[in-house]
C-alpha cells in the first residue's frame, strides 16, 4: 500500500484485514515490529484480490478528484496510458 497513499485507513483496513491503529502506527513508523515490516503487494500475499484493490483505488481517486486533490502519477497510471511518439517537423 506504500504506492497508494490516496487510500484511506478504513480502505486499507478492509483490504488487509487489520485495524486502523496498526495502520497508523506503521505509517508513523512506531509499530513495535517495524524493523521486520517490508512493503509487499497484498494481492500476491493473498490478503485481497486484484479486483478489490482496483475498486478501492478507483473509489479513492474519485474522492480525491471530488475534493480537488491532485494526486501524483504512479507506475500503474503510466502503464495504463499508451506512450505516443513525438514527431517533429
Amino acid at each position: 500500500m506504500r504506492h497508494h497513499p490516496e487510500l484511506a485507513d478504513a480502505q486499507v483496513s478492509g483490504l488487509l484485514g487489520t485495524t486502523k491503529p496498526t495502520i497508523n502506527s506503521i505509517r508513523e513508523r512506531t509499530h513495535w515490529n517495524m524493523q521486520n515490516i517490508k512493503p509487499q503487494n497484498p494481492v500476491t500475499l493473498g490478503l485481497c484480490n486484484e479486483q478489490e484493490l482496483q475498486k478501492a483505488l478507483a473509489l479513492a481517486l474519485r474522492k480525491a478528484q471530488k475534493a480537488g486533490i491532485v494526486l501524483p502519477k504512479t507506475a500503474v497510471d503510466t502503464e495504463e496510458q499508451p506512450v505516443q511518439d513525438v514527431v517533429e517537423d
